[in-house]
């Protein structure tokens, strides 16, 4: 009896293990593309400012 007390317990201590892990490259999934948008949506705003200056006249880019 106690055999299968601590198989029970081993295969979900190893499931808790994998879930953990699993759940940390998420994490670090979601982190990296939330950095990635960000620094898109600063490219687009730069872009943007750009764009517009270079379609200012001469003399009020001046």
């Amino acid at each position: 009896m106690s055999d299968i007390v601590w198989e029970t317990f081993d295969g979900l201590f190893k499931t808790l293990y994998r879930q953990g892990r699993r759940v940390e490259e998420l994490e670090r999934r979601v982190f990296e593309l939330e950095r990635r948008l960000q620094e898109r949506a600063i490219q687009a705003q730069h872009t943007e400012a750009v764009e517009r200056v270079t379609q200012m006249p001469a003399e009020k880019a001046a």
